[in-house]
């Protein structure tokens, strides 16, 4: 079964269209296409529960089920973002990691020139990320069912992610409320490197709530350079040059420069190779494991360090 958090709006055709609307439930047949139908669409309450229970399935009682949150980027119609969690839940599954996936798809579109328009959904839908996403999910944690919550980010759902947290900080119907994420992961983060300072404002929320951000660098990703188009002007990004100096002390880097440039030619990828070579890679799945189940960030095999807090990925 696969399950996402649709913030897309529905059609007369009962199909999902690119606008920003309220969050729809879905649980799919494995590989069966997103529609807006009583088969696929369930209560939040039921869907929320059935999602605990699958990442508890297999797990000893005195341990920490897992479930990875798939944050997609800008310019991916449904048909892409759904091949893309397959692709994640499926080399996840061969190199053994006990969790499951969960997409949030937010409306963005399937046309490169609209990055602005998807910039604009992104930012009316990233509230939905926490409360109709972590927040539900924590509703069902018990003492003894409990579930470590992950976000992997792919390119501006990383801006999705990072707005998201603070939306959550500034929003009154969400005080109080007790929640947390495990491990934030960036792959080629459209968001500015400097935005992940310390001190700034913009961050704040992201890096309060999770145990620990890991952002993936490559400086070859030219979809993330200042000369595209769509980004004129814009400073730059976190996924191309990595985190600033100044950073928060539970948020580490690793470079993927080096090791994407040894990536053979051949290796299948699902959209623009430089920005989007991660899922299907076996070495960054495995660092993704590796992150995910808590393995010591300077001792992981598919790291080497370069300083504190830094690392670059190279194959074990």
């Amino acid at each position: 079964m696969d399950y996402v958090i649709c913030a897309r709006n529905i059609k007369a055709d009962k199909k999902f269209g690119s606008e920003p609307a309220p969050s729809s439930y879905l649980m799919l047949e494995e590989d069966a296409a997103p529609k807006a139908t009583p088969d696929q669409i369930r209560g939040p309450d039921v869907w929320a529960k059935k999602v605990i229970a699958e990442a508890r399935r297999g797990v000893k009682a005195d341990e920490y089920g897992n479930l990875l949150v798939f944050v997609h980027g800008y310019n991916n119609n449904q048909t892409t973002v759904m091949q893309r969690h397959r692709r994640l839940r499926d080399d996840l599954r061969t190199a053994g990691f006990k969790g499951i996936v969960v997409s949030f798809d937010w409306p963005s579109g399937d046309v490169g020139a609209f990055y602005l328009e998807d910039l604009v959904d992104a930012n009316r839908s990233s509230y939905q990320l926490v409360a109709d996403g972590v927040m539900l999910l924590a509703k069902y944690q018990q003492p003894d069912c409990q579930v470590n919550i992950h976000i992997l980010a792919h390119s501006m759902g990383a801006y999705v992610t990072r707005e998201a947290f603070t939306a959550a900080d500034d929003a009154d119907d969400l005080a109080g409320h007790t929640w947390h994420v495990s491990q934030i992961m960036f792959v080629a983060g459209d968001v500015s490197s400097r935005s992940l300072r310390d001190s700034d404002q913009r961050s704040d929320g992201l890096f309060r709530c999770c145990t620990r951000l890991t952002n993936y660098s490559n400086r070859h990703d030219g979809v993330l350079g200042l000369s595209n188009f769509k980004r004129a002007g814009v400073a730059p990004r976190a996924g191309r040059i990595g985190l600033p100096d100044d950073t928060c002390g539970h948020a580490v880097n690793v470079d993927c420069t080096d090791y994407y440039a040894s990536i053979p030619a051949a290796q299948p990828v699902i959209g623009n190779r430089e920005h989007s070579w991660h899922i299907g890679d076996p070495v960054f799945t495995q660092d993704m494991i590796d992150t995910m189940n808590g393995v010591d960030r300077a001792v992981s095999g598919t790291r080497v360090t370069l300083a504190e807090n830094r690392y670059r990925l190279v194959r074990p």
